[in-house]
């Protein structure tokens, strides 16, 4: 199981980072295909030559096959030596050094045979042809081959001259002798009879002793054969298309490195990134409790941001009721009533996960209000479509004003909204007066749980001011964009002004690694579906009961 876990979080490295592979892989084939084009074509030609003369013969001992198969094996490594292929250099008229043709030639025996195959790579097939051709020509001539030929020259047409009339003499004296056996005796007298017997009798045995010779001389030219004999068997035969450069060959290969760099480079972009990516980073590198991560949602402005009121039983309503949970059980001895929602920097998604967490509480029964304390870039008035006129900011103002005349109501049964008001010029010592202090000691008579949505915690000091006073913080993480040591400056900023800190939301989770944090699934139906109303109507009465519930 640990094993499939780690294959599962190698496969979320890189479906991350595919376009990294991507296009490592096609620079590396533009480059394998650029460099196969430049290369010059290669042909080659391979020339046979036969070791031995066991073709030749009619009585082959193993032994004798034995030893022109180590001779071929000695003769494919001597192709190669400089003897012969500096006498291909000059026999040929090639302008370069033996040492650089040795590059161009190779020699290998046939195993199990006599055969020597030596092969020329050139420019042109002809010139591979020539080379190869002539390699085997220098080889033959180092060897025994030529010599044996000179000396067997006399003595082979010697032999075969005899031989040639010891095959006219025996044929004449069959003939003769099958004319001596068709005389008809009963016309020859009785000395006439014992003279042609006598005369075929000797003849018998003339032509008895002319074959022995005959067979004698056979046996001679049989018996000179030598092991140590070369002879070309098949003249060198060129390639019509080059061998080299091979484009499927090396456009394999180029996808093969280019996959390897991919793969390389996205691990080490992955090692290189200090960003948050999963929720065993929270408490291994910052040391925050894991709360819940919330899937990416696509929208258009502000437009679409609650997705826990437009689909209730999609993945991310449920991803915040889980959250909505966790956090309740943070503080089951002592009931919290007031949340502060923050993040390291902007762009983060704190003040999205702010509405939708204020949402899922009042549709779990509470009474819920969310109050936009962000005074330099308020967004809780656009994500409810609400106005603006008057907010926190007049309230502070005016001492004698109480809280309830400044609560917007939204759509969402149970929920409603403290906007911002208008920006003032000193934000940070609204947020730290003391009639800050009342405001948010009325919001908690009148709601059961008030939830705030601070600025970020590393680019001002309000997040730590409101901190202190809340019952607990929760700190929103953008998964894979903030750096590690910008969102320790946040929780250490927290951590001196000594606020409870629940835990941390990852958020904006991509679709592709949302299964990595969730391994469960969800049965996504319509609101109109009596099964999902029953079952909710359900988890209501159930959530009341609980102690910190009211």
């Amino acid at each position: 199981m640990a094993d499939f876990v780690e294959l599962r979080q190698y496969a979320v490295i890189i479906l991350k980072r595919w376009w990294v592979l991507f296009l490592v892989l096609i620079f590396t084939l533009a480059i394998g295909y650029g460099i196969t084009r430049r290369q010059e074509p290669v042909y080659k030609a391979t020339a046979s030559i036969l070791v031995g003369q066991s073709l030749q013969s009619t009585n082959i001992s193993t032994q004798d096959f034995r030893t022109s198969e180590e001779l071929a094996q000695t003769y494919a490594a001597l192709a190669q030596r400089q003897p012969v292929l500096q006498g291909a250099v000059e026999n040929i008229g090639l302008n370069m050094r033996w040492q650089q043709l040795k590059g161009a030639v190779s020699a290998k025996p046939v195993t199990n045979t006599q055969l020597v195959e030596i092969t020329a790579e050139a420019d042109s097939p002809e010139e591979a042809r020539i080379i190869a051709d002539e390699v085997a020509n220098q080889l033959i001539l180092l060897s025994p081959t030529a010599l044996q030929n000179q000396e067997f020259e006399e003595t082979i047409a010697f032999v075969e001259e005899r031989m040639a009339s010891l095959q006219t003499k025996i044929s004449e004296g069959q003939a003769r002798l099958e004319e001596l056996e068709a005389t008809d005796v009963s016309t020859l007298s009785a000395t006439e009879t014992a003279d042609l017997q006598q005369e075929i009798n000797a003849l018998t045995e003339l032509i008895t002793e002319w074959e022995r010779n005959f067979t004698q001389l056979l046996n001679f030219l049989d018996g000179k054969q030598s092991a140590n004999y070369l002879a070309i068997v098949e003249s060198a035969q060129p390639s019509s298309s080059p061998v080299r450069p091979n484009i499927k060959l090396n456009m394999g290969a180029a996808a093969v490195i280019g996959l390897a760099l991919g793969l390389a480079l996205i691990f080490v972009l992955e090692h290189m990134d200090d960003t948050i990516k999963s929720s065993d980073d929270l408490g291994k590198l910052i040391g925050l409790n894991p709360l819940g991560a919330i899937r990416e949602v696509k929208t258009e402005g502000y437009e679409g941001a609650l997705i826990t009121t437009r689909d209730r039983f999609s993945p991310q309503s449920e991803a915040y009721r889980m959250i909505r949970s966790n956090i309740q059980f943070m503080s089951v001895d002592e009931p919290s009533k007031s949340y502060l929602v923050t993040s390291s920097v902007r762009g983060e998604g704190k003040s999205f996960f702010t509405a939708n967490l204020g949402v899922v509480m009042a549709q779990a029964g509470h009474n819920t209000i969310i109050v936009d304390t962000d005074l330099r870039s308020p967004v809780q008035h656009e994500i409810f479509q609400l106005q603006n006129p008057k907010g926190l900011t007049d309230l502070l103002r005016e001492p004698d004003l109480t809280a309830v005349n400044f609560l917007e109501s939204t759509q969402v049964p149970g929920l409603r909204v403290l906007t911002s008001g208008a920006l003032p010029p000193n934000p940070s010592e609204l947020i730290g007066s003391q009639r800050m202090k009342q405001v948010m000691a009325e919001l908690a008579e009148i709601a059961d749980v008030v939830i705030y949505d601070s600025p970020p915690a590393v680019i001002v000091a309000d997040a730590a001011i409101l901190s202190e006073r809340v019952d607990g913080a929760v700190f929103v993480i953008h998964v894979g964009k903030t750096r590690r040591e910008v969102i320790q400056q946040a929780i250490y900023n927290l951590r001196q002004a000594e606020a409870n800190l629940f835990g941390a939301v990852l958020n904006r989770v991509s679709k592709k690694t949302h299964s990595y944090y969730y391994h469960g699934y969800y049965y996504k139906r319509s609101e109109n579906d009596p099964a999902d109303q029953a079952n909710a109507n359900w988890l209501q009465r159930w959530a009341k009961q609980l102690p910190f519930v009211k």
